[in-house]
């Protein structure tokens, strides 16, 4: 009798992927110097535009109610990410989530719209995410490299993707910004599982699929108030300044496609993130991370002790 604990479907498709991970790294890096060779405008107008509104929306709110009253779908988004994060992940990544998001949302604030910065804002990360990778022995830094290669790859995408959502930048931003979240919280999490003596794959995939349920529900609803929430109250907001039959036209008009944008994008994101982030984090040195000696968890004893029963009997 086979007592061994057969995995489930997730943990079994996450396995999968690390077993193609090569192809996966191929993939993004051959993909991502021809985004760059050929549609490096598109890719600058991203951040570009996201900051430049940002900068606009930050001068024109004033204090935390007036970021709620303006912005308060994706709001709503974030912390039940974060949320989401806790739950299913641990409070270390959780605080690591909220921190990428902050940290997200700041560097394009300081980005504020000029030309000059992506080149140097892609080239900056690209550095400073590998230096780490190489010298700092901690699991952010060992998930910061392979986001930011993942990440060119999504913002080519995204720069290349057909306008099936507006406004680009808005996904853009959004989605990078909750990849980056999902990226550190599932570090955080992988370094938890070495810190207790588990394998380097085995952390990472245990990670993985605390991450899954998160991510899914954390990007759905991000495309959702994105697609549907953002452009409502925006709708409102412009019919008390003109007229509404005409902007209740243009929703109409835009309705559908939205409802398309929306589930392309989520397809995509998911896509991206599982198959082809995941394995490439694996290529980071997780095992200097791992502790010496195993440390047994109390559901995994009573697991052992049950399997020495049934034997027994």
């Amino acid at each position: 009798m086979d007592l061994r604990e057969k995995p489930g479907k997730i943990q079994s498709f996450l396995e999968i992927m690390l077993r193609i991970r090569l192809i996966s790294i191929v993939a993004i890096v051959v993909a991502s110097i021809s985004f760059m060779a050929s549609s490096w405008q598109g890719i600058a107008s991203l951040p570009l535009g996201a900051s430049e509104a940002l900068g606009m929306w930050m001068a024109e709110v004033e204090g935390v109610a007036g970021v709620w009253a303006n912005a308060q779908y994706l709001s709503v988004a974030a912390i039940a990410a974060v949320v989401l994060f806790a739950i299913f992940g641990s409070v270390r990544g959780a605080v690591a989530s909220a921190v990428s998001f902050g940290l997200a949302f700041g560097a394009l604030y300081i980005l504020g719209g000029n030309e000059n910065m992506p080149v140097m804002m892609f080239g900056a990360l690209a550095i400073v995410s590998l230096v780490a990778l190489v010298v700092v022995k901690v699991p952010f830094a060992c998930g910061l490299f392979p986001f930011v290669l993942a990440w060119i790859f999504w913002s080519g995408l995204c720069a290349v993707l057909p306008a099936s959502l507006e406004p680009t930048w808005l996904v853009w931003a959004v989605l990078s910004a909750l990849g980056f979240a999902g990226a550190m919280s599932l570090s955080a999490v992988a370094g938890k599982h070495l810190s207790a003596g588990v394998p380097a794959a085995g952390a990472l995939v245990k990670a993985a699929k605390q991450m899954f349920v998160p991510v899914l529900a954390a990007s759905l609803l991000a495309v959702c108030a994105v697609a549907f929430d953002m452009p409502a109250a925006n709708a409102v907001d412009a019919a008390q300044a003109s007229d509404a039959a005409a902007n209740a036209a243009d929703a109409a008009k835009t309705s559908n496609l939205n409802y398309w944008g929306a589930a392309l994008y989520f397809f995509v994101f998911n896509l991206w993130f599982f198959v082809l982030q995941f394995p490439i984090m694996s290529f980071a040195p997780w095992e200097r991370l791992r502790s010496g000696s195993r440390r047994v968890e109390m559901k995994d004893k009573k697991k052992a002790a049950g399997k020495k029963n049934s034997k027994k009997k």
